[in-house]
């Protein structure tokens, strides 16, 4: 086969789930990472037949494009902050407002040698990342999922980056008072009800245990992870959040309840309230 002959192969079948522009882009991550060529080289030398493409393999790529599978989990990587996560169906795909989360952190950081825990790490994007920008932190992630806590420390050491992953949950979780200088955490936030409004590559392959919450308690991690916050922080320690953007005032106002001070709610590059932080 061609490069012009599987990249028209590949857009056909992200057309029948993506529009025109979104589809083009995810048949150019496809092809240039798994078959080393983009839509440049189809338009330079679209005859050119790359080694190593097997149709069976390829079938079974375009069965799962087409079915919805997100693009992240075929390839097996995405991107976070320049770095390499690997990726699959067992963990949500980090989001670049996630990224903005991280960065928030390592601008805020004025402690020497932090101690950082986060909550629900998922692929390890944010503690690992946090352990790389700040070396001399201290930086522990847990993780309700086995397969996540595997993924996580599959990323832990293919990035060559120091710190504790475990698995644990955390409405059984028990810190050391005043342990932490930061908590951190993308908790599961989406209320059952609005399922239907999502995109099905999300809702039919990414994990509901990372996503949902019952529509009667959309806040049940948060108050959760705020108490754990109340004992394991430090004095003038800090909890950072990602949050829905229609639940923002309904987090600030119980952080404040439970005696969080300093509550400010930033807002993430499209101008919508992504990210809480919180003073203890």
């Amino acid at each position: 086969m061609t490069r012009k002959e599987i990249y028209s192969r590949v857009l056909a079948s992200a057309a029948e789930v993506y529009e025109d522009r979104e589809a083009a882009a995810v048949a150019e991550r496809l092809c240039v990472d798994l078959y080393g060529f983009g839509r440049f080289d189809v338009v330079m030398d679209g005859g050119v037949r790359p080694e190593g493409v097997e149709e069976s393999a390829l079938e079974e790529v375009l069965a799962r494009l087409s079915s919805g599978e997100p693009v992240q989990y075929i390839v097996g990587r995405t991107e976070f902050l320049l770095r390499e996560f690997g990726v699959r169906s067992g963990v949500l795909i980090p989001r670049p407002e996630t990224e903005e989360l991280v960065r928030l952190i390592v601008e805020e950081c004025s402690v020497p040698s932090p101690s950082i825990l986060d909550v629900g790490t998922g692929s390890g994007a944010i503690a690992i990342s946090l352990a790389l920008e700040i070396p001399e932190a201290e930086v522990k992630a847990i993780d309700i999922s086995p397969e996540a806590v595997e993924i996580a420390r599959e990323n832990m050491h293919r990035l060559e980056a120091q710190l504790s992953i475990q698995l644990c949950d955390i409405f059984a979780f028990e810190p050391t008072p005043e342990s932490y200088d930061i908590i951190v955490s993308n908790p599961p936030y989406i209320p059952l009800a609005e399922r239907e409004e999502m995109r099905s590559n999300v809702v039919d392959h990414e994990p509901s245990l990372a996503l949902f919450v019952p529509d009667e308690s959309p806040l049940v991690f948060y108050e959760r992870i705020a108490d754990v916050a109340q004992v394991g922080l430090r004095d003038g320690g800090r909890l950072y959040f990602e949050i829905h953007e229609r639940l923002a005032e309904q987090t600030a106002r119980m952080l404040r309840d439970k005696g969080f001070c300093d509550v400010v709610i930033k807002e993430d590059m499209n101008s919508k309230p992504r990210m809480i932080v919180c003073r203890k």
